[in-house]
């Protein structure tokens, strides 16, 4: 019984050994851990802010209607260049013109009153002041046996009555004043049907659309004989010289960008070649929409107006802008791939006397290779590229032959 305790003891002190020896021989063998690390030094940088956007004209104009009508004439077609004035489309006129037609119609008739109702007033005014004239003299004139006789067709419609004694109590102040209320009420129609023939006019002159501005047909939704659309616009007029991009950027990228911001935009259609623009409007507030994934991501719009735009582009078109957003010289960066999250915190692993050390960086601005760091590190320092979980504090580490960069 004790030989085989002996035995037992023996062996786990042999297993004991081994480890022991493999654990000297694995740390003597191995070292520090090897790590690619970049270099914390000054250098120039710029931040920009990536997007799409689309190429829309700066000025156009949409022909519309408000209410369906048939189109008479389509005067262009898509391609055509036009000038301000030149008719595009026109719809069928003929109702409007037979408003127009009893429209003035309508002012004639009030003219004719108009016209009767201050002849009206002036024969009264006449005969009342021929009235007093004769009460005054005592006589009776033949011309006033004929006033009288014009008076009897005009009396009866303002209440009087014609003397067969004298003339100067026939007309009296109250039939002048209701003569003149009525020449006052046949104005007042005369004005009325003057300005319903001003709208029946401009009624007409709306069936004929013209353009507002030179430039170049883009688009036409209307047939002749065929009944107007009121979804779509019946002709579009825009001016390809003068091109505008619209994009909308994230919150973040929006909180950058201002007003007068540099822009270089670029397309396909260029291939290498790139337009400059400069940003002209931010929208004061952001819009949501759901992105692929089915969120709610409010985005800001911005337009950016091209400067000397190529042919090559055309409303429509999709294309890349980088907006400059900040520039800065001999500030202090690390590599991207450095930095890591804890929280809202941004930490480096930093090594100091050959061990790591994780420090916490304050960040500025940065691009898609380098991050400035405002605070946490000082020039020449050395930090881990793509920290792993299995790094810690303390861990004893030294850098990977050729691995030390900007």
């Amino acid at each position: 019984m004790t030989k085989r305790l002996w035995w037992i003891i023996g062996a786990m002190l042999l297993v004991l050994a081994l480890a022991f020896g493999g654990w000297w021989f694995w740390g003597k063998s191995q070292g520090p851990l090897k790590v690619r690390v970049g270099v914390v030094t000054p250098i120039s940088m710029q931040e920009n802010v990536f997007a799409t956007g689309s190429v829309v004209p700066v000025s156009s104009q949409e022909v519309r209607v408000l209410a369906p009508g048939r189109v008479a004439k389509v005067a262009v077609k898509v391609g055509e260049t036009v000038q301000a004035g030149q008719t595009l489309v026109a719809l069928d006129p003929t109702l409007a013109d037979a408003q127009v037609a009893q429209a003035q119609v309508n002012v004639e008739a009030a003219q004719t009153v108009v016209n009767s109702a201050q002849a009206n007033l002036e024969e009264l005014k006449k005969a009342q002041t021929s009235g007093s004239g004769a009460a005054s003299s005592g006589s009776d004139s033949g011309s006033d046996s004929g006033q009288a006789g014009g008076l009897s067709s005009i009396l009866p419609q303002f209440g009087g009555q014609q003397s067969s004694s004298s003339q100067q109590n026939i007309v009296s102040p109250a039939i002048i004043r209701q003569a003149e209320g009525a020449l006052a009420q046949s104005k007042a129609a005369l004005k009325q049907a003057e300005e319903m023939l001003k709208v029946a006019r401009v009624q007409q002159g709306q069936l004929i659309f013209k353009a507002s501005m030179a430039g170049t047909v883009i688009e036409v939704n209307a047939q002749e004989g065929n009944i107007s659309s009121v979804q779509l616009p019946l002709v579009v007029v825009a001016d390809l010289k003068q091109l505008n991009v619209e994009a909308q950027l994230n919150e973040v990228d929006a909180g950058k960008v201002q007003v007068g911001g540099t822009v270089k935009v670029s397309s396909k259609m260029l291939k290498d070649s790139s337009v400059q623009g400069t940003i002209v409007e931010i929208a004061p507030t952001a819009v949501s929409a759901l992105s692929v994934q089915g969120n709610s991501s409010p985005t800001v719009g911005v337009k950016i107006r091209l400067e000397n735009a190529p042919i090559e582009l055309k409303p429509g078109f999709t294309v890349s802008i980088e907006i400059v957003v900040a520039t800065k010289e001999g500030v202090l960066a690390v590599p991207q791939e450095a930095l890591f999250q804890e929280g809202n915190k941004n930490y480096v692993y930093r090594i100091q006397a050959g061990r790591l050390e994780k420090a916490e960086v304050k960040i500025g601005i940065g691009n898609d290779t380098h991050q400035e760091v405002t605070s946490g590190l000082k020039d020449g320092d050395q930090v881990v590229l793509n920290p792993s979980n299995d790094l810690a504090e303390g861990i004893q580490v030294s850098p990977e032959v050729g691995s030390e960069r900007v």
